[in-house]
């Protein structure tokens, strides 16, 4: 048995778990999985939430095989993706509803590269985005998270999960709601832009002798970053209630994965 500094093959593996849980889950969680952040720097400070959380876990029978340490080791991963993903769409719709209003005003032609993602999006898209994480971390709501991660090993024990056909549902209805955010954010700008067209096509008839497009295209971005400065307050307004409700979801997700 191996007794080196008083560790048996139980604390071994209890930490392993709880080591591969939590990395997992900061690898998808939003903030935590920049790529800005060194890699070394995220195994740190995976191995550091391991340490302060694995106190507070039950220690879990040795495993009798290799075979069943791997499924252990394979549960905790898919626990921390389907949880990380929820957790993440709040995010996505954010992004996305900036990508929608870029689509409208004509920004969508300028590409950058988002540093998050490393994926092309658009200007606003990345203004967007960038606000809600400043605006998440000033609201300490990624402390949250990490409270969230500490919980669930005493919501969903180790070593093994069990998906629930609920999990399916819940991460369905989490998506709708998020693409209920993106209209909810874009729907401002986007209406109001799609008045303009509107009213441009008419003008288009009655007048056929106006050039539209040189009379449209700065009109539109006009209209835009006005209906955009007026409803960037409101990211600040409802952002809070947005980021608690994801450790909601993160609880909801976590109890159809209770083996």
């Amino acid at each position: 048995m191996i007794d080196l500094f008083g560790l048996t093959p139980a604390h071994v593996e209890t930490f392993l778990l709880v080591w591969v849980r939590v990395s997992v889950m900061l690898f998808v969680f939003p903030i935590f999985s920049a790529p800005q952040i060194p890699q070394l720097a995220r195994v740190g400070f995976g191995l550091l939430v391991s340490f302060a959380i694995f106190h507070s876990v039950p220690l879990m029978a040795p495993s009798h095989d290799v075979i069943s340490l791997a499924a252990a080791v394979l549960s905790q991963v898919v626990l921390g993706l389907i949880v990380g993903f929820v957790a993440s769409l709040v995010f996505v719709g954010i992004q996305f509803a900036g990508e929608m209003i870029d689509l409208q005003i004509g920004f969508a032609v300028a590409n950058v590269i988002s540093p998050q993602t490393q994926q092309q999006i658009t200007i606003i898209g990345e203004l967007e985005l960038t606000l809600a994480t400043l605006l998440f971390l000033v609201t300490d709501s990624h402390l949250l998270l990490l409270q969230g991660i500490a919980g669930s090993f005493h919501l969903v024990t180790l070593p093994y999960i069990a998906l629930d056909p609920s999990v399916a549902g819940n991460v369905m209805i989490f998506f709708s709601s998020a693409l209920t955010l993106v209209f909810k954010i874009a729907a401002p700008a986007a209406v109001s832009l799609f008045l303009v067209n509107v009213a441009l096509a008419f003008m288009a008839r009655v007048a056929p002798q106006m050039n539209v497009f040189v009379v449209g295209l700065p009109l539109q971005i006009s209209v835009g970053m006005l209906m955009l400065a007026f409803s960037l307050p409101l990211l600040a307004t409802v952002g809070p209630g947005l980021f608690s409700q994801i450790a909601h979801d993160m609880d909801t997700v976590m109890r159809g994965l209770k083996a």
